[in-house]
């Protein structure tokens, strides 16, 4: 049944390509073509406008500021959640005391801080020649 279907399609679609002709397009087909793409304009572009606002950014940093200072100096006189949190687990395992005994050179100190440093100098010069290159 799906062999029948598809040779009819077959002979519909090679009757259809054998009576529709080869057509060439006009002389000028490619300049009046160019003169279409040069006078459409180019929309409005998108602009970067970020997740977070720096006014969301603000109020993020005041929440957080404000929370460290009612903990900090709001003495309730009960213990709270944070007081009764064991943190030695943190401190006392397995994986601590292993890397504990690791000691590095000071001169992969300077180069691991040295990296750092560049890495985060380049990252600015790096946006700003991408930026330029867009923007010819």
């Amino acid at each position: 049944m799906k062999e029948h279907t598809e040779q009819h399609i077959d002979k519909l679609a090679k009757k259809a390509m054998t009576s529709s002709g080869l057509k060439s397009p006009s002389i000028d087909f490619t300049a009046n073509v160019m003169k279409k793409v040069e006078t459409i304009s180019i929309g409005s572009s998108v602009v970067y406008r970020p997740l977070i606002t720096k006014y969301g950014w603000f109020a993020i940093i005041a929440i957080l500021i404000g929370v460290s200072v009612y903990v900090m100096f709001v003495n309730t006189g009960s213990s709270t959640l944070i007081d009764t949190l064991d943190y030695s687990v943190i401190s006392n395992n397995k994986v601590t005391n292993a890397l504990s005994g690791i000691t590095f050179s000071k001169t992969l100190m300077y180069a691991i801080g040295f990296f750092g440093l560049v890495f985060f100098i380049q990252i600015p010069l790096m946006k700003y020649y991408l930026n330029k290159q867009l923007n010819f």
